[in-house]
């Protein structure tokens, strides 16, 4: 008989970079994180809305813009590096390899590596385009 994860097994072990099986104690880290960087973001999902509305009442257009850009770069400046080190911190991340497969090893993160910066080039380009769309009032 298999063992079959689930979909949200997979997801879970994706995001948070796990490796081999996913026992109790790593099930047990995950959720505890999860639950730190929900009260880490708690204050943020009630405070922003509220900022939002009373700015919503001279500029809407910028109070939503001020709403999607605190979130965005709350959530990608605080809660995902804390995800990030409390995983590395629980040991989550570990991958063992053997003296062998070590050049296979740097070759993954090499070619992570290059995948992550045309991600970053990327992503980078497209926001300055928003930002300067937005502001300036350019086209693309």
């Amino acid at each position: 008989m298999t063992n079959q994860e689930s979909l949200w097994d997979k997801i879970v072990k994706h995001f948070y970079r796990i490796s081999g099986n996913f026992d109790e104690y790593k099930r047990q880290e995950v959720n505890r994180i999860g639950n730190n960087a929900f009260m880490i973001s708690w204050p943020i999902l009630l405070i922003a809305p509220v900022v939002a509305c009373f700015w919503a009442e001279s500029s809407p257009e910028n109070a939503l813009l001020g709403l999607i850009l605190t979130n965005f770069f709350y959530f990608t400046l605080v809660v995902l590096p804390y995800i990030a080190w409390a995983s590395r911190q629980a040991g989550l991340a570990t991958h063992e390899i053997s003296y062998q497969d070590r050049h296979a090893a740097y070759r993954h993160i090499f070619w992570v590596s290059v995948g992550q910066a045309l991600y970053f080039f990327i992503l980078e380009s497209l926001m300055i385009a928003l930002i300067d769309t937005v502001f300036d009032g350019t086209n693309f």
